[in-house]
């Protein structure tokens, strides 16, 4: 609410005595764009000072999830007041589907991995990093295609699933390296090169 009332004062105070509801509704935007967060920073941040796996993280975490998809229903109610092709209440029953989803791929896949590990207790376990990996892409791949929620809440659920299976600290100790060496960096450069000053 703070960003998005403050962002909304900043568009009124570069635009001041309009009373046009359309440009109303622009500064209304400016504000609704800053109340989307980046659950990836967050999580690189407290990486980096060692927060990540404590209460207080876990918290934090929390938070910004909550915060990115009440961010996404605000905007689409906001896109929807312009005139946009939008309804909103099928997009908040997409959000709605997709945790139902969520949950019920969690539930599954939790209890397949404990009778997998009940099934090759310690071989085979470089498959345990794999079978995580492709359930993460799976499920970024299905919050953004069928239920048009963010790609990267689709990877926070999938990553809260496997942290707890049996094998989630291992999964991790071998993801790390990965995390550091290639994918947070091409993320970082990526969101360098999009920028245009």
């Amino acid at each position: 609410l703070v960003p998005l009332g403050m962002g909304t004062l900043l568009g009124l105070l570069f635009a001041p005595g309009e009373s046009d509801p359309s440009l109303i509704l622009q500064h209304v935007f400016i504000g609704t764009i800053l109340t989307a967060t980046s659950v990836s920073i967050t999580v690189e941040t407290l990486k980096e000072i060692g927060k990540l796996n404590t209460k207080v993280g876990n918290n934090i975490l929390a938070a910004a999830l909550i915060d990115d998809v009440l961010g996404l229903v605000c905007l689409t109610v906001v896109t929807s007041m312009a005139g946009a092709d939008v309804n909103i209440v099928l997009v908040l029953v997409k959000i709605l589907l997709f945790f139902l989803f969520a949950g019920v791929l969690g539930v599954v896949v939790s209890k397949a991995l404990n009778w997998y590990e009940t099934k090759v207790r310690n071989r085979d376990l470089r498959r345990y990093p794999i079978l995580a990996f492709v359930l993460c892409l799976f499920m970024a791949w299905a919050a953004e295609e069928w239920f048009g929620v963010a790609d990267i809440i689709g990877a926070f659920a999938a990553g809260v699933i496997v942290a707890n299976t049996p094998r989630g600290a291992y999964i991790e100790s071998k993801f790390q390296p990965l995390s550091y060496l290639l994918l947070a960096p091409v993320f970082f450069a990526s969101i360098g090169l999009k920028v245009e000053l």
